[in-house]
């Protein structure tokens, strides 16, 4: 008489852990970090920077450009493509995008699109909400039905001095020729929220063989926009990769929360007593403290975002790395 129930409280275990294998398997958010640099510094709007070995000086006002067809190797060979996710680039806006909520717990390698697919590129900008990358801007990136997006917006000034910076620079690419795949190995970053991807950006390198010095203004499709596109898929993007670990790693546990982060950091160790240094991604030391009972907190407030790294020096050469990603 018992048999029945006995196989139902077992069917009912069979659910019930399916169930957690499910829920241990739900999808967490996959975020791409553009951490933005001009000849190795901080990305910083309207600030002339020197080129070409200081033959002249380019002063950024804008930077936008669209990310298609983003598709992820991870966890073992595993590829995941985020089906219909455009990004619009805004580098004055915001940091970190997020591509979208999959089941991932490490990637290993990104592939991505600089422009818009031919199918997309020739669509009505109307059909989209306004808050879709696609929707029509202001100032707008898309030239018209015919020739479709602009891929990459680039304006600014130069001229042979910083303070001289004034000749107009307006480099906008369009067409679908200059549609370009880029596919980078990359070492993710898990945060609270799923795991990101960080990029450093060296967007210096978008005007390498394109002479701006005298200002030029080119939309459309020729020399100047294949030159600008082959810098960004070739010379823009590296991955922002973690210090490398070293023993005394492994016996000292480090939690930071929140990562991402854009205000406060707190940094939880297994240790009494250490010293704190936030290290930027181009190695320099941007703040250092102690801990307090193996706690403590880092204001990031005012910090630049990207990619960063929180080195815990315990003494006796233990040091153990964290990274950090900020965002605004």
């Amino acid at each position: 008489m018992n048999r029945p129930k006995v196989y139902q409280m077992r069917t009912i275990s069979l659910i019930a852990a399916t169930f957690l294998i499910h829920i241990s398997a739900i999808s967490g958010e996959i975020g791409i970090v553009f951490n933005a640099m001009m000849n190795g510094n901080p990305f910083v709007m309207d600030q002339p920077v020197p080129m070409d070995n200081g033959r002249y000086y380019f002063s950024p006002r804008m930077l936008r450009f669209y990310v298609a067809e983003i598709s992820f190797v991870h966890d073992g060979g595993q590829r995941t493509k985020a089906d219909n996710v455009y990004l619009l680039v805004d580098v004055n806006d915001v940091s970190r995008y997020v591509v979208g909520n999959y089941d991932i717990s490490r990637i290993d390698s990104l592939e991505i699109h600089i422009g818009v697919d031919r199918i997309a590129n020739h669509n009505d900008p109307s059909i989209y909400p306004p808050e879709h990358p696609l929707a029509l801007k202001d100032p707008t990136m898309h030239w018209g039905w015919a020739a479709g997006y602009r891929f990459i917006a680039l304006e600014g000034s130069a001229g042979s001095t910083a303070a001289t910076a004034k000749a107009d620079v307006q480099v906008h690419s369009v067409g679908d020729t200059l549609y370009r795949r880029i596919v980078i190995p990359v070492t993710s970053t898990v945060t609270s929220s799923g795991v990101d991807v960080v990029l450093n950006a060296e967007y210096s390198a978008l005007l390498k063989d394109l002479d701006v010095s005298q200002g030029l203004i080119f939309h459309g499709y020729g020399p100047e926009t294949e030159t600008l596109t082959e810098n960004m898929a070739t010379r823009v993007f590296t991955a922002a990769t973690p210090s490398s670990v070293n023993e005394g790693d492994q016996a000292i546990s480090t939690s930071v929360h929140p990562n991402p982060a854009s205000d406060v950091v707190s940094v939880t160790v297994s240790e009494t007593a250490a010293n704190v240094m936030l290290v930027d991604a181009v190695g320099r030391v941007v703040t250092t403290t102690e801990l307090t009972g193996g706690r403590s907190s880092i204001s990031v407030a005012t910090l630049s975002v990207g990619s960063y790294t929180i080195v815990i020096d315990a003494g006796n050469g233990r040091i153990s790395h964290a990274p950090l990603v900020i965002i605004r």
